[in-house]
């Protein structure tokens, strides 16, 4: 309970980590149940009692589902909420009020207890990031392990197990709350774990975008590139660099200010990213200049997009807060990538191609 206290002040840090605030409302609510399952109470109490442990015990595992489909980016399958809570639901009327069987009402809640350890293992097998992926393993092991104990601690009650296999009562509870409470600060560390790397991640991956426009910055590109399949970046005479820069802007910094020099930078990225695709990369390099990248394209193909972007830049408007408007133009290099090539020279010929591009007139598109 206390860990989940430490996950719902993590969540209460970052407005948008939803995913460890139902973590934590799943550890308070188990260690509630757990609280119950062992307190020694009154007879009058008894009902109560067990009408609570299985209803905290299937309440804890919806949090603790809904928050690993939230952190892991997965559809939330309410069909499979309401099935968890059918269990301890249908323990507590069946076998509790209707027709009262301790043995059945336990098998019922650990049934669908052992359904959420099958959901869980499920939703920990495809992290969203590489990042994750040694946590997810090891949270992974914890739960088949926790599973077979679970397992094991129950089928003796359900007189599965031979005469000779079974052992007493007692033993099952010591073993059953020894590994329940190792698989709760487990799965507690796992989450914690999680958490951290999702902050490290989200660090990361400032860095590597432009604060102004939320396009890759140099450093992301870099990365971006290099994690593009071999395929596609030592393809031969199928990738393109196209180097981009407003032309004259110094002059919209001068006469209007810096503020709106950032808003055209800012409806200048906003109109490159409606030209993003799977083989391509839209960054910004620096100041006022852009560069998209193309994967497997042909020569025709690259041009064309060069000056449909132009186009479209030429089209756009800028409106200020104070009712001016700014129009802009921009120029383009396109250079052809060859195989030997690294990508720094490409980049240089690139940029000799803008160059070019400028010293011809701007607001054009120039191959070389």
């Amino acid at each position: 309970m206390m860990l989940g206290g430490l996950l719902l002040y993590l969540g209460s840090r970052h407005l948008n980590d939803k995913e460890a605030k139902w973590w934590a409302l799943g550890f308070v609510v188990n260690g509630l149940s757990l609280f119950v399952f062992a307190l020694n109470t009154p007879d009058s109490w008894e009902l109560p009692r067990n009408m609570l442990n299985p209803l905290a015990l299937g309440a804890s595992s919806v949090f603790f589902l809904i928050g690993f489909w939230k952190f892991g980016q997965q559809p939330i399958r309410i069909w499979l909420l309401v099935l968890l809570m059918a269990f301890p639901v249908t323990s507590i009327i069946a076998w509790e009020v209707l027709w009262p069987n301790a043995r059945f009402r336990v098998l019922c809640t650990a049934t669908g207890y052992v359904v959420f350890l099958l959901a869980l293992q499920q939703a920990l097998t495809s992290p969203v990031r590489s990042e994750y992926a040694r946590t997810y393993q090891r949270l992974r092991w914890g739960v088949i392990i926790y599973l077979l104990v679970y397992v094991w601690s129950y089928v003796s009650i359900a007189e599965i197990l031979p005469t000779s296999a079974r052992q007493s009562l007692d033993y099952h509870r010591a073993i059953f709350s020894l590994s329940s409470l190792l698989f709760m600060l487990t799965l507690a560390v796992g989450c914690l774990a999680l958490k951290f790397a999702s902050l490290a991640a989200r660090n990361s991956d400032l860095a590597m975008r432009d604060w102004l426009t939320d396009l890759l910055n140099r450093r992301g590109y870099f990365a971006a590139v290099e994690s593009q399949p071999t395929s596609h970046r030592g393809s031969h005479n199928s990738n393109y660099l196209l180097a981009i820069d407003i032309d004259h802007f110094k002059n919209i910094n001068d006469a209007e200010g810096h503020a709106a020099g950032d808003q055209v930078l800012q409806q200048f990225a906003q109109l490159l990213k409606t030209f993003e695709g799977d083989n391509r990369i839209v960054s910004r390099m620096g100041g006022e200049k852009f560069l998209v990248t193309l994967f497997h394209t042909t020569e025709a193909d690259a041009l064309q997009l060069a000056e449909d972007i132009r186009q479209q830049a030429e089209k756009n408007v800028v409106r200020l807060p104070n009712q001016k408007t700014i129009r802009f133009t921009i120029s383009i290099g396109v250079h052809q990538v060859s195989q030997p090539e690294k990508i720094e020279q490409a980049l240089a010929q690139a940029d000799e191609a803008l160059y070019t591009a400028k010293r011809n007139g701007r607001n054009q598109v120039v191959l070389q």
